[in-house]
């Protein structure tokens, strides 16, 4: 499985890594100090990392879980998760993430099917039990 695509020349590349990785050093001191200007700086250098290669999947996944579980910025998230799926469609991942936030911020029925097509994708056991959990409740709910 590969997380990143496009045809971007080895130097924009490892810029964009760069980039990437500074970012997630912004976003590991955020955690560190409860600090979301830390999250927020995050944030900027993961958008330097896209400018430099728009296809990094990877980029898309994590600035949707930092813009959804530490910014509360559920929209843009879910939105950096659906491009993620888009460049890298057969990666788990992004749709379970994508699942949660629409199954608690969004959309009851987009976030069944992103927890369906994440069971079908995925071999991770440890989420797979949350993801069918998340699925049986969501189904009870919208029964009622």
């Amino acid at each position: 499985m590969t997380r990143t695509s496009g045809s971007v020349s080895p130097l924009r590349r490892a810029l964009a890594y760069w980039w990437y990785a500074w970012g997630l050093s912004w976003c590991y001191w955020g955690i560190r100090g409860a600090n979301q200007s830390f999250f927020r700086a995050g944030i900027r250098s993961f958008d330097r990392a896209l400018r430099l290669w728009p296809g990094f999947a990877l980029v898309y996944y994590r600035r949707g879980l930092i813009r959804g579980r530490e910014l509360s910025d559920y929209a843009p998230a879910i939105a950096d998760l659906t491009r993620a799926i888009e460049i890298t469609p057969t990666w788990d991942s992004p749709y379970l993430q994508r699942g949660l936030f629409e199954r608690f911020h969004g959309d009851s029925h987009a976030a069944i099917a992103d927890l369906e097509h994440y069971l079908t994708l995925s071999h991770d056991t440890s989420w797979r039990a949350e993801a069918e959990r998340q699925l049986a409740m969501l189904r009870a709910e919208l029964s009622d």
